[in-house]
């Protein structure tokens, strides 16, 4: 009797099983002639391979950073990943990936900058995490976290019972390779070496990939189940303190060049930013060539939450938009069509009072024209759109941020300028030019968004700013005041590539060109700067207000200030406090970190107004005042003088924007590093416009009927996908379909035999010619009733690892060499455990790479990265074998599970066999496996990228076949999900077509996925998928 779902047998412990429970102990019904041969071949054969043995000891789980062994001989210490449920023998990593420091990184292969920004807490971290607490207002909440390698998330203090629900999500620039990829250009992996007289240009802060981090504070959940206007002190009197899910989330921006960029392994965007002046221009054309466009879309500066869309934003880019509950990418944002595709999009934009619409201005330094000013309107389409005309060949002026007052949208042009022409000199085209006045342009708009004609108004001497404050106008003298903060040119000399800490300490030394708050007054009658003056002298930058106060006048202002010892000293950009400032009067308030703690831009957090007594007083808990609310946001501890700052641990923190010195009410210390970025915004709570998975759904699943096996049936949804996944079969000419040896042959029906065909008595047989290690298993399972390899129908007592296949496959579905591998096994007849690698994965591939460090002994230095894994990469525990590329793991299964037979054509050795492959796989296309309202995706649909997903306890179980249209997109889902599984391959000819039909009650249909975590066994490819996500999809 089979095990079932429940998990019920009552079988006596068969032969095979038995071996499973003593792995060692090998059993066979062969004559004792044939294996003596048959193990002379084998070791023969096996001679040509790379061995290493593999140990059982269990140890800690690695980091996305293990320390790779001291020399280039293979080890024998054991070490395992986050997902392995058999353990390989790979150097012994430490628990906590993101909170490992890197090597210390040198000026001179980095630059100072990119040296910099490329250590401590701005050292990238490469986890896509989730974790969630469950808090009552005034007690500490109960945490668990969603992965297993990661510390909990936790929470201290007391949660404001009047905190609204919403997110708050932070972005900033997060390098998705290891940063040796950022060395200069042409040192790194794949890149073109520079010439000795040129340099290439070095990485700069601004250039890495977006990644969101965010807190969502959920929704205050009472019995009685209403999220609409409730009664605070009768509600908390009858069912107790409100209770919130506390979750944390962080996402990469998955842009078009994040996807092209893994997909080739490597930096395809040449540095532009800091670029050689010589190098700019062939930098600029190599992007456009080789990445689609002249500069890369990271995505990575700033947020908006309008028109209940999130989208991530970047200069001279169109926004990307965002799922706002999961944070997914949905793809870059044209407004339904209404924004051209020529026009960037501000990280800036504005919200205007009165008409609520949308203000934008799109940069563009490449080609006219340089900027275009533009809105929104609230139901997202965008309106008329002003160009501004230039020059090109007399270059732009740099434009970052702007600022509106109710009836002007006011435009800035510093002294910050583009002049192609500079590069004949050999210097960069973009330069603070001293000689350039700063000006303000003043557009007068209607409530219909309608523009008037540009009024430049002239400063008297050169000028910067990247961020304004504020903009209003005045009621008593009819001037516009514009406060910002004003810092002349620092930056730009401050993340420069090379002597950067000299520049900065001259600088701060002659205490002018630095960042302080600034005010200027606008007479827009005269078109005239009628006055400036400096405000506070502290050295700041990010400034936030209370973001209803837009446009208007307002009274604080919020600022990180600067630690200029971590400038000067370490050329890293930090802000040891936060200052609230007071505009009227000139006083302000410090809350400071503490010693070795630095934060990130504060986001302005207004109480709520739900909120309100039984008589919907208006006065009752709804904001009174414009610092009525809180400010939140992420702080890092670097710890010692003997801890890295990358070892240390960030936290989000709420502090009571009224009082800010009075410190935090409340943190959540958080499961991963959040490195210094850039800004942050609010994100209300969402609607139910953005679909996903709810928890209700996976209890549905769990709970379901599984449906009817229902022969060759297609589920909406999946007819472009299938036909896809059938090209691919066909230009793979059914390889996989039929295993070694398959021929047909008539006869006697058998109803306990699989038959593709019965009738009159009879049934088409279907043989094969198997190696003799397959027919030894076959003769076993026919005993036993029991198939080697199946984790499932699993008896108590026997351990998951013993029960695995000895064969481990890491591969990468949309890979033409995996393709191959992948027929193989299914002609072979071989099960296997899979270990999906999929884009932008990090647990499997970091398993491979440790693996293969530890076989092959090679090394780049003393640590080892996901994208060192080579695929497809394959582990015979049985043998010891472990060999990485396709040829000679084809040629290793023929010899071991074949008694030492030639591959076939179509599986034949060589880059040519191996391009017509990637056609095949390539022409899967790029349509999607269901109709789930799916992340954006790069280029074809097969080279599948990761999703966030749950870590399952043991293995997945999948029968299937290589050439099946259904069983591919179920193994799509597998790889995108990352999820192990075990395949149980059933090409024709297979006996375990016949085991499969035993199981099932009679039917056979493939695919079939068991899941021995919940014991669901469910056939149709749609149903799969849909539990496969609600079960496994991390939200």
């Amino acid at each position: 009797d089979l095990r079932t779902s429940s998990g019920k047998c009552s079988l006596a412990l068969p032969p095979v099983l038995q071996r499973m429970a003593c792995p060692h102990a090998r059993t066979s019904p062969l004559h004792p002639q044939k294996r003596a041969a048959r193990r002379q071949l084998s070791q023969q054969q096996r001679s040509k391979y790379t061995v290493a043995r593999t140990s059982r000891t269990e140890t800690s789980s690695p980091s996305s950073i293990i320390p790779a062994p001291s020399s280039g001989e293979p080890t024998t210490e054991p070490v395992c990943s986050d997902t392995s449920f058999r353990k390989t023998g790979r150097a012994a990593g430490r628990p906590f990936s993101d909170l490992v420091a890197g090597p210390v990184l040198r000026d001179s292969d980095y630059g100072e900058h990119a040296a910099a920004f490329l250590s401590g807490n701005f050292q990238p971290i490469i986890y896509e995490t989730s974790a969630v607490i469950e808090i009552s207002h005034g007690e500490r909440g109960q945490s668990s976290s969603l992965k297993s390698d990661r510390q909990p998330l936790d929470f201290i203090g007391n949660l404001p019972v009047d905190f609204p629900g919403g997110k708050f999500i932070y972005v900033g620039p997060n390098p998705k390779f290891s940063r040796e990829h950022y060395k200069a250009w042409g040192k790194g992996p794949g890149q073109a070496q520079a010439k000795e007289h040129t340099s290439s240009g070095w990485h700069h802060w601004f250039e890495g990939d977006g990644m969101i981090y965010a807190v969502d504070f959920g929704r205050r959940e009472r019995e009685v189940g209403n999220y609409g206007r409730f009664d605070l002190q009768e509600s908390m009197s009858k069912n107790g303190p409100a209770s919130r899910k506390l979750t944390f989330r962080n996402r990469y921006v998955r842009t078009k060049s994040w996807h092209d960029e893994l997909r080739r392994g490597m930096r395809l965007f040449r540095p532009l930013m800091n670029a050689s002046g010589m190098a700019f221009l062939p930098n600029a054309i190599a992007n456009l060539i080789f990445g689609g466009n002249f500069l890369k879309d990271s995505a990575n500066t700033a947020l908006c939450f309008f028109a209940n869309r999130l989208f991530a934003l970047q200069d001279t880019m169109p926004p990307w938009e965002l799922n706002q509950t999961t944070l997914e990418t949905k793809g870059p944002c044209d407004f339904d069509g209404s924004l051209p595709f020529f026009v960037p999009f501000t990280a800036h934009p504005k919200v205007a009072p009165g008409t609520g619409h949308l203000l934008f201005f799109g940069f563009n330094p490449v080609y006219p024209p340089h900027c275009t000013i533009g809105s929104v309107s609230p139901d997202g389409v965008v309106g008329p759109l002003k160009p501004l005309w230039h020059n090109a060949a007399h270059g732009a002026t740099f434009m970052h941020d702007f600022c509106l007052t109710e009836h002007y949208t006011i435009l800035f042009e510093g002294s910050m300028n583009i002049r192609p022409l500079r590069m004949l000199k050999g210097v960069h085209p973009l330069q603070y030019d001293r000689s350039q006045l700063a000006r303000f342009g003043l557009i007068r708009r209607d409530k219909n968004a309608n523009m008037s004609e540009v009024v430049w108004c002239k400063c008297t001497e050169a000028e910067m700013v990247y961020h304004f404050v504020n903009a209003w106008e005045d009621s008593h003298t009819g001037e516009i005041v514009v406060i910002g903060v004003r810092e002349d040119g620092f930056f730009h000399g401050a993340l420069a590539a090379t002597g950067t800490r000299e520049w900065i300490t001259k600088t701060l030394d002659q205490g002018t060109s630095v960042p302080r708050m600034h005010e200027w007054r606008i007479d827009p009658s005269r078109g005239e700067v009628v006055s400036e003056r400096w405000l506070f002298d502290d050295i700041v930058e990010v400034p936030r207000i209370n973001d209803s106060f837009t446009g208007v006048q307002n009274q604080y202002a919020y600022a990180g200030r600067i630690h200029t010892a971590s400038l000067s000293q370490e050329a890293q950009l930090k802000f040891d406090a936060v200052v609230k400032y007071d505009i009227n009067t000139g006083m302000k308030q410090v809350y400071e970190h503490g010693s070795g703690r630095y934060g990130t831009e504060a986001q302005f957090v207004p109480r709520s107004s739900s909120i309100i007594d039984k008589d919907e007083s208006p006065q009752q808990g709804e904001s009174s005042s414009e610092d009525d609310g809180w400010l939140v946001l992420f702080v890092h501890d670097e710890g010692d003088a003997n801890m890295s700052a990358a070892e240390g641990c960030s936290e989000c923190i709420i502090l009571d924007a009224k009082k800010i010195q009075e410190g935090p009410i409340a943190r959540i210390m958080l499961p991963t590093r959040v490195p210094y970025g850039a800004h942050a915004t609010w994100c209300p709570l969402a609607d139910d416009s953005d679909h996903h998975p709810s928890s209700s759904k996976h209890e549905s699943m769990l709970s379901m009927i599984p449906p009817e096996p229902r022969a060759f049936a297609i589920s909406e949804g999946q007819h472009r996908a299938l036909l896809g996944a059938v090209m691919t079969g066909v230009l793979r000419a059914a390889s996989g379909l039929f295993v070694n040896g398959w021929r047909p042959w008539i006869a006697i029906d058998d109803r306990e035999q699989y038959a593709f065909i019965r009738m009159f008595g009879f049934r088409l047989d279907e043989l094969n010619s198997l190696g003799m290690f397959r027919k030894e298993q076959i003769e076993t399972e026919h005993k036993s009733g029991h198939i080697v390899g199946d984790v499932f129908a699993l008896p108590a007592g026997i351990a998951i690892e013993s029960a695995l296949p000895s064969l481990t496959l890491f591969e990468l579905e949309g890979c033409g060499d995996c393709r191959l591998v992948r027929e193989t096994l299914s002609m072979l007849d071989i099960a296997c455990t899979h270990r999906p690698c999929p884009h932008g994965a990090v647990r499997n591939r970091l398993a491979a790479a440790a693996a293969q460090t530890q076989t092959f002994g090679k090394r780049r230095d003393e640590y080892i990265y996901p994208e060192d894994a080579k695929l497809p990469y394959l582990e015979d525990e049985r043998t010891g074998v472990r060999i990485a590329g396709a040829d000679q793991i084809i040629e290793y299964l023929y010899s071991e599970y074949l008694d030492g037979a030639a591959p076939p054509p179509m599986l034949s050795s060589g880059k040519l066999a191996a391009m017509f492959a990637q056609i095949a796989v390539d022409a899967r296309g790029s349509a999607k496996g269901s109709d789930e309202i799916s992340p954006f995706r790069r280029g074809p649909s097969g080279a599948f990228y990761s999703r966030p997903a749950r870590t399952p306890e043991k293995p997945l179980q999948l029968w299937a076949y290589e050439a099946s249209p259904f069983c591919a997109l179920v193994r799509e889902t597998l790889s995108e999900l990352e999820l192990s599984y075990v395949l149980q391959p059933c090409a024709r000819g297979s006996p375990r077509r016949t085991h499969l039909m035993n199981r099932t009650g009679g039917t056979f249909q493939v695919p079939f996925l068991e899941d021995p975590n919940t014991g669901v066994a469910i056939f149709e490819s749609s149903a799969i998928i849909d539990y496969l996500r609600s079960r496994y999809l991390q939200l």
